[in-house]
């Protein structure tokens, strides 16, 4: 009796042992953190006459078309948010994962202020084994960020 048991555990656990290369996770990486400055070099998110979330709307490229974003079940429903990183302050832009070509996104950030206007962010998304992981990031046409080993990052001067 005391060989048979472990006799019986090995064998079940043989025969549930699989090689099936199924994923377990979902990993979805694509905020891209922005920080505006004006020609002085000011943050603009930090001035207390700058502009806020509620300046800025977000569109998505979608078929051709400029669709607005707002999808009130999640927590940032505009696609931004504000983030704070040490003593600055950045505008995290979720762009859109409607691939228009090759695997690439567009996002247009349009900000109430006229003297501030709309720019395009297009992001190019890697989408392996169900993940999706923001890889380049252009901001109206200029490469501004290419790395898996640096932050999603950088600055924009209005």
């Amino acid at each position: 009796m005391k060989r048979i048991i472990p006799l019986l555990v090995i064998g079940i656990l043989f025969t549930n042992c699989s090689d099936d290369k199924e994923d377990c996770c979902v990993t979805i990486d694509t905020g891209i953190s922005i920080k505006y400055l004006n020609s002085s070099g000011e943050n603009l998110f930090a001035m207390d006459n700058g502009p806020t979330e509620s300046d800025i709307t977000i569109y998505h490229r979608e078929n051709g078309v400029w669709q607005k974003y707002h999808q009130g079940n999640l927590d940032h429903p505009k696609g931004i948010m504000t983030l704070g990183k040490g003593d600055e302050t950045y505008l995290m832009v979720f762009p859109s994962n409607i691939i228009v070509e090759n695997n690439c996104s567009e996002t247009k950030i349009e900000f109430s202020d006229p003297d501030l206007g709309s720019d395009i962010l297009k992001a190019e998304i890697d989408r392996d084994n169900s993940n999706e992981i923001v890889t380049k990031v252009w901001y109206n046409g200029a490469l501004k960020w290419e790395s898996h080993h640096t932050e999603r990052m950088f600055e924009i001067i209005k």
